[in-house]
């Protein structure tokens, strides 16, 4: 049965038929990404799988910094079909030159996702949990006044993801061009620097009735001085005054100094939890 089907690397004339499959696909796992899937065409793997020339689903798992893939995109037409077309597709993924000694991870964002990562051995290693303000104001001991928080530039992007490189552990680093997409895309975007040296900076998303806290990172030489929590009170009183106060933010439960520094602000637990796999080639 399998011999009907085939898998072809996605190419830019794709675009539109990948699109119209991904608006009417039963099941679709997105990466909580700052580029959109058709972005990732024709960067390899982008796999699509068809039966009788038609599109039955598709994987693409590109390495975005050396030795780390994340899985940005897995969609299938049905439920029937799923298992199959993913047992096909992470195989033939498996085999690309481009994942060779690769790491590959995954957020489990559906329950039915998830349960295929375990089936194929992936390592549920952590987890992320997710935080809303609870719309008060802590008292929070202030930087020294050498301190100085100021809204970001796109002439300081450079510095911005250096820092963002020397602050996250590998996995979790942003490379500079989605340092540029997070910050094209963010409503509140700032930075704290000493001497004209960025030490800090935090990018915030939001809609007209909520805002979400979607990057933070405080230089480690710096760390311990208060100074994420005054970007992030900084980013609070924006939104406050703009009559926004439903604001979340995501970390690791492994996390402690983050968990920490959210919980200090006022932000508590939603309940809500999403397994973070890993699977190394």
């Amino acid at each position: 049965m399998t011999s009907l089907f085939s898998i072809q690397q996605a190419e830019n004339r794709d675009k539109t038929e990948v699109a119209g499959f991904l608006a009417h696909a039963s099941l679709v796992h997105r990466h909580l990404d700052w580029q959109g899937v058709l972005d990732w065409i024709p960067m390899e793997p982008f796999l699509l799988l068809r039966l009788d020339n038609r599109l039955q689903a598709l994987l693409t798992c590109p390495p975005d910094l050396e030795k780390i893939a994340w899985i940005r995109c897995f969609a299938c037409g049905n439920f029937d079909h799923m298992q199959q077309a993913w047992d096909l597709l992470f195989s033939e993924a498996g085999h690309h030159q481009n994942l060779t000694g690769c790491t590959i991870y995954s957020v489990g964002l559906n329950d039915w996702f998830a349960e295929l990562l375990r089936r194929s051995r992936f390592e549920n290693f952590q987890n992320i949990v997710v935080l809303q303000w609870d719309r008060h104001f802590p008292s929070i001991q202030k930087t020294s006044q050498s301190f100085f928080i100021r809204p970001m530039e796109s002439g300081d992007l450079d510095q911005v993801a250096e820092l963002d490189q020397t602050a996250f552990e590998p996995i979790w680093v942003n490379p500079p061009d989605k340092i540029k997409m997070a910050y094209t895309q963010s409503e509140h975007s700032s930075v704290l620097e000493i001497d004209g040296k960025i030490i800090g900076y935090e990018m915030t998303t939001a809609n007209h009735f909520s805002a979400h806290l979607a990057r933070i990172a405080v230089h480690p030489d710096y760390q311990k001085q208060h100074i994420g929590s005054d970007l992030i009170l900084d980013m609070l009183n924006y939104f406050k005054r703009k009559g926004i106060d439903q604001i979340s933010v995501n970390t690791q439960d492994s996390n402690t100094s983050s968990l920490a520094l959210y919980r200090s602000l006022g932000f508590k637990f939603t309940g809500e939890s999403f397994p973070v796999f890993r699977y190394q080639l």
